[in-house]
Order: structure tokens, then C-alpha cells, then sequence
């Protein structure tokens, strides 16, 4: 903690004294600070969960075929998880569908990866639970509930 404190007092410190200084060496101090903190802060925080999940349908998408070579490799776009269940979309070329994954001995699988929409009742019928299965769909297709039930 004592460490922490040193280094946050330092920080601080070198702040003020720019600030102090000519506007101009402030200005030239801040985009040298924003280009160094910048590239670090920009990169969103994964999970190791979300990352799992997004391993799993990528490697569910990963196979030699006519469309990889024509449109590369898919693409995890969103996720969201509730352990031991998973909801995903992703992207391939001009397709893409949504995915139900489980966590099972502690590994994802895909249980369904689709191009096509089949409502609720049928998400459920998969193996999800109905409260589970709403929250998901919730996070991933905000408006599941305009579109057609199967």
C-alpha cells in the first residue's frame, strides 16, 4: 500500500509542477501522457469467462470450408453469460446468427449455432431456463420480444 501511495504522491507531484509550468509545456505534457495511457486504457476488460465462451464458438466456427475461404473466419461479436449458460452473435461474410453454449467440466460447448430466429419457447426447449434464457436474450437482442415466437 505504502508503495501505491508513493507512487500516486509522485504522480501527482509531476501533475502540479506541469500545471505550474508554461501552458504550453502542459499542453505538450498532456498528448505525451494521453499517446502513452491511452493504447493501455482503450483496450476493453474481457473476462476470462466471456473469454472461454468466445474460444469455444470461435472454434465451433473454425472448420475448412468454401465460406472460410471465401470470407474468412468468423467472428464472436457479443456475449453474455450466466453459468452455467451462454448466449452469443457472431458474424461471418454477410451471415450471422447467435449461439447457445453450457458449461460443462468446466469446458463451453455449443449447443446451437444458428443464421435463423427461433423465439423463446424454443431457447427453452434447448436446456435453458426460462428466467435465464430472458435475461440472455435481454443482453444480446435487446428487441427478441418484436420478433416473431417460432
Amino acid at each position: 500500500m505504502a508503495f501505491i501511495e508513493s507512487n500516486r504522491l509522485r504522480f501527482y507531484t509531476q501533475i502540479k509542477a506541469l500545471l505550474l509550468s508554461s501552458s504550453s509545456l502542459f499542453l505538450i505534457g498532456l498528448i505525451g501522457w494521453n499517446s502513452l495511457v491511452t493504447p493501455v486504457f482503450a483496450q476493453p476488460v474481457i473476462s476470462p469467462t466471456v473469454q472461454a465462451v468466445q474460444q469455444a464458438l470461435q472454434k465451433d466456427m473454425d472448420y475448412p470450408s468454401k465460406a472460410r475461404s471465401q470470407f474468412g473466419v468468423g467472428q464472436v461479436t457479443k456475449v453474455a453469460v450466466l453459468p452455467p449458460h451462454a448466449m452469443a452473435t457472431w458474424t461471418w461474410g454477410p451471415t450471422g446468427g447467435w449461439a447457445i453454449l453450457i458449461q460443462r467440466n468446466n469446458k463451453w460447448q455449443v449447443i446451437t449455432r444458428r443464421d435463423d430466429w427461433i423465439g423463446l419457447r424454443s431457447v427453452v426447449k434447448l436446456g435453458i431456463p426460462q428466467p435465464v434464457a430472458i435475461q440472455l436474450l435481454d443482453q444480446i437482442i435487446p428487441d427478441w420480444r418484436s420478433l416473431p415466437s417460432e
